[in-house]
């Protein structure tokens, strides 16, 4: 069932766990000779489909701060000094945002790992993982269209994507 889950993921995700499942064609032949092996490499591709897609959303969130940054080019040239307070805030908070995700624990932890973290609970991480990426890529869609518009100086609508960008932040927090 989990492996269905990602796969629904988005299309890239079908193409991270390809990558991830030719890595073990060598440990098939090691399931065929221990019994209970395969449990083992199915928590093992789950684990490291967690990372591949926390590592996704750490660069799309990184995308997204980039984009504020440029908009904040035009925003200062033309003296909207009522968005500098609020640019910089959201910039940190997206800045924090993207540590805290680029460090939190991976799925599946290993036998001897003093965090364990169960199967039912892996599933519920992988759907929140699903949330996250669509989440991720809603901010930096908004953040690109934030640069649009401070470049060409619309600044009417400027304000109004920022207070949607500040409500999608608060959602990813």
């Amino acid at each position: 069932m989990s492996e269905a889950v990602i796969f629904l993921v988005d299309g890239k995700m079908s193409e991270i766990v390809g990558r991830i499942k030719d890595r073990y064609a060598l440990l098939e032949k090691i399931e065929s000779v221990i019994p209970g092996f395969r449990g083992y490499k199915e928590k093992e591709i789950r684990r490291e489909s967690d990372r591949l897609v926390r590592d996704h959303v750490y660069s799309v969130l990184y995308e997204a701060k980039q984009y504020l940054r440029d908009a904040l080019v035009p925003v200062i040239e033309a003296e909207r000094r009522e968005f500098y307070p609020q640019l910089n805030r959201i910039i940190a908070k997206l800045d924090r945002l993207a540590e805290q995700i680029n460090h939190a624990d991976y799925g599946y932890s290993g036998f001897f790992n003093a965090v364990k973290i169960k199967e039912p609970e892996l599933d519920l991480l992988i759907e929140y993982d699903y949330n996250l990426i669509s989440l991720a890529s809603d901010i930096r869609n908004v953040t690109l269209n934030l640069k649009q518009l401070a470049y060409r100086k619309d600044f009417n609508v400027f304000g109004e994507k920022l207070l949607e960008l500040e409500s999608k932040i608060a959602r990813l927090d």
